[in-house]
């Protein structure tokens, strides 16, 4: 093979061969995930990773309510603070496990409600029973299908774009 087919077709070029030569690479190595440290020989305990998840959840609810419905930090706080202390009382009265939709591998329910959102699991659409749930009724809800299109919220601030 000639010279310059070789460089051409192996995608090296002049530049390639004289980074190379200088030890150098034209591409980015890829980033190796950080190797775990000798003095915890275990991954993070489960309670640990859902609370990291639900932290990220909370940032994505109060980045939505401040950018996308216009909420101030304190008002997006305080409505957060609401919906923390609201959730025990909805997933009780939450009619979800009811529902066509809802499979039996799922383990969450209330997901019109914005700390919990779409569900992980369910992906097709059975039959929605939200408008019958006493949670749909008191908070006054307007949408549904929540497990599969995400919370009230999610759904009315998708409205507004």
């Amino acid at each position: 093979m000639k010279r310059r087919a070789f460089f051409g077709t192996g995608g090296r070029g002049l530049i390639g061969v004289a980074l190379a030569h200088l030890g150098l690479s034209s591409c980015k190595k890829k980033e190796q995930p950080p190797a775990p440290s000798s003095s915890s020989s275990t991954a993070a305990p489960l309670s640990e990773q859902a609370s990291a998840e639900e932290i990220s959840r909370k940032d994505l609810v109060k980045k939505l309510l401040q950018e996308k419905m216009g909420k101030t930090e304190t008002e997006a706080t305080a409505m957060l603070a609401e919906f923390e202390q609201n959730l025990p009382l909805a997933e009780q009265a939450c009619i979800c496990k009811t529902c066509p939709t809802y499979t039996s591998v799922e383990t969450e329910e209330a997901f019109c409600q914005a700390l919990v959102g779409q569900s992980k699991v369910i992906t097709q659409e059975k039959g929605c029973d939200c408008p019958k749930c006493p949670v749909y009724k008191s908070d006054g809800l307007k949408n549904g299908y929540y497990c599969t299109r995400k919370s009230e919220i999610e759904q009315e601030a998708a409205k507004l774009v």
